[in-house]
């Protein structure tokens, strides 16, 4: 699966399944815009290992909580490649809390970070699209926690509804103009972000019986950025080894 020819933007992709999502992207010759929330030595590490595979490639950063560094974003990447063929909706955050202590000010991060922000790059991103006559992809990295309610994480899985239903509406909207999305439902992956005591908590509710890997998710977008997938758009593909099929909302250890 050549992806020679196409600049695709993966947000957050300084770590976790974001640089990987870039790595494998870069692997099939695409150029990619690596983004991180700041200028740090995470981003460039990540964005190096891109270059090597795919020298065309471009570093951004931007954080998100700022619409204004959104918009500063697109504008780089309008300036120096043009267009864009695909938006990988991935950059996400938490801070998890119990509801009856959960502040404002963390709810509202979480929206800014995981709802709006997506919502104005895809509508960025699409503006390229239909500008290039081209049409184009969107593809979001959502989570299981649309679904399914998990404790402490009440404006995490509500902000990755709202993204499902986004997903939905952005298919509506842009597909007359050849623009399709696509949402990716991931369960629980190994990341930096989950502790291994936590991995293996999760194991015990996934038929596969482990969690998952970074670089299968990656391989899956991958696919979902070809032509061979131009007629799936408002589509939510699961990835989580069978985990929502046997998951107990009310474990207290999940």
């Amino acid at each position: 699966m050549d992806l020679k020819g196409r600049c695709i933007l993966v947000t957050g992709s300084s770590r976790g399944i974001g640089a990987s999502i870039a790595l494998e992207l870069a692997s099939r010759n695409a150029t990619v815009v690596v983004h991180g929330p700041e200028d740090s030595d995470e981003l460039k590490t990540s964005f190096e290992k891109v270059k090597a595979l795919s020298p065309s490639s471009l570093m951004v950063s931007a954080e998100f909580s700022r619409s204004a560094e959104i918009v500063e974003m697109f504008d780089t990447i309008e300036r120096r490649l043009g267009s864009l063929d695909v938006l990988v909706n991935n950059a996400a955050t938490q801070n998890p809390g119990p509801i009856l202590e959960l502040k404002e000010a963390d709810w509202d991060l979480i929206m800014a970070v995981n709802l709006r922000a997506p919502f104005l790059c895809a509508q960025h991103a699409a503006r390229l699209m239909v500008k290039s006559g081209k049409g184009g992809k969107i593809i979001n990295i959502s989570s299981v926690h649309a679904y399914q309610p998990r404790r402490n994480y009440a404006h995490y899985s509500t902000a990755k509804a709202g993204l499902e239903q986004l997903t939905r509406c952005l298919a509506l909207e842009l597909g007359e103009h050849n623009i399709q999305a696509i949402s990716v439902v991931v369960g629980a992956v190994a990341t930096d972000l989950t502790p291994a005591d936590r991995q293996a908590a999760f194991a015990t509710a996934i038929p596969e019986g482990r969690v998952g890997r970074i670089d299968e998710i990656a391989r899956l977008v991958a696919f979902l950025c070809t032509n061979e997938c131009d007629y799936l758009t408002g589509a939510s593909i699961t990835v989580d080894g069978g985990l929502t099929l046997g998951f107990c909302a009310s474990r207290r250890d999940l």
